[in-house]
């Protein structure tokens, strides 16, 4: 008779370890949201140095989907530029371009221009579908575990965006 009571046992606790891992896959408190793990890629900046997302595990993240040609992604760099001035170490922004044009060269002189003083790289790696990119810019903020937090399609104002990293900075 003890046999049943042992794999009755058994099954329920292999059903709460597999809702407890994918709890913690998906990034789901006990009672919060769930957020989307962060894809992580590998892209060369503009300058040919290679790095990947998951290098910046620790920090907040802010993935900026933009193209050199796209007039609300251009009015969009003054606010990262705020933010970056506001959060300074706790904060990585990585601009990605995802206009098929725009060559390293290209966005080296657009970096320098705009005053873009953080990563900047084209994207070879499909990191846009990745992402499901579908307009620009898209904006993408990943929490220090590597969960997607907060997602934004056009120009997003400074004051929304530094709420959101207060807010995952826990500030």
């Amino acid at each position: 008779m003890r046999r049943p009571y042992a794999l009755a046992a058994l099954l329920i606790t292999a059903i709460a370890v597999l809702i407890v891992l994918d709890a913690l896959q998906t990034g789901q408190g006990p009672s919060g949201p769930t957020y989307e793990k962060a894809p992580d890629f590998t892209l060369a900046d503009i300058y040919g140095e290679e790095f990947s997302l998951s290098r910046f595990r620790g920090k907040v993240v802010l993935l900026d989907f933009f193209a050199t040609w796209c007039e609300p992604c251009k009015q969009e760099i003054p606010e990262l530029k705020r933010l970056k001035s506001r959060f300074g170490g706790q904060l990585v922004i990585i601009s990605i371009s995802v206009s098929p044009g725009d060559t390293d060269e290209v966005l080296r002189e657009f970096a320098e221009q705009h005053g873009m003083d953080w990563l900047v790289a084209r994207d070879t790696a499909g990191v846009a579908d990745l992402y499901d990119v579908k307009a620009l810019p898209t904006l993408v903020l990943v929490d220090k575990s590597g969960f997607i937090r907060f997602r934004h399609e056009g120009l997003t104002s400074y004051e929304t965006l530094e709420r959101e990293v207060r807010e995952i900075l826990g500030s």
